[in-house]
C-alpha cells in the first residue's frame, strides 16, 4: 500500500475515533469499511476491520461480540446489496445507512438486555437516526477525498 493511503487510513481512524467521542452512539468508522470494501482490495478492509474491531471492543462498555456482530452484519449487508445494486451508488449507501440505523436499535437493545442494563428508548432512537443520517453523508465526503488523493488513478 502506498504511503498516501496509509496516511489517509490512519488520519481517518483518528478522526473517526475523535468524532465518536463527540457524538456517542454513532460509528464513524463504518463508512470507511464500506469504502475499503468497494475498492475490492481485500487485504485493506480485512486489516482495517480487525484494527477497528479491537479499538471499538476495547473502548466500549458492552460485552465482547457487539462490535463483531456490528461489522459482520455490515459486511453481510454490503455483500448482499452488492449483488443487487452498484456498490458505489449513493442510493445503495443510503439504504445501507438506514439498515445500520435499524440494526443499531436492535443490536444495542438486545445487548443491553443481556447485561441487565437500561438505555432510554429516546436515546436509542436518536442514536439510530443519527447513524442512518450520518453514514451516507460521511461516506460521500470520504469517497471524494479518497478518490482525489495525489496517487489515486482517479485524481485529476
Amino acid at each position: 500500500m502506498k504511503p498516501a493511503r496509509i496516511a489517509f487510513w490512519a488520519l481517518f481512524t483518528l478522526c473517526g475515533l475523535w468524532l465518536q467521542n463527540i457524538v456517542p452512539g454513532v460509528d464513524f468508522l463504518a463508512p470507511g469499511l464500506i469504502l475499503a470494501m468497494q475498492e475490492e482490495k481485500w487485504t485493506v478492509p480485512l486489516w482495517l476491520g480487525v484494527l477497528w474491531l479491537f479499538l471499538q471492543e476495547g473502548t466500549g462498555s458492552l460485552p465482547f461480540g457487539a462490535t463483531l456482530l456490528w461489522y459482520g452484519a455490515l459486511a453481510g449487508l454490503y455483500f448482499f446489496g452488492h449483488c443487487l445494486f452498484e456498490a458505489r451508488n449513493f442510493l445503495f449507501v443510503f439504504i445501507l445507512g438506514v439498515s445500520l440505523g435499524a440494526m443499531h436499535f436492535l443490536l444495542l437493545g438486545v445487548m443491553v438486555l443481556l447485561q441487565d442494563q437500561t438505555v432510554p428508548v429516546e436515546r436509542l432512537l436518536t442514536e439510530s437516526a443519527l447513524q442512518a443520517l450520518i453514514f451516507p453523508v460521511e461516506w460521500g465526503v470520504v469517497y471524494l477525498i479518497h478518490h482525489y488523493l495525489p496517487d489515486s488513478a482517479h485524481a485529476a
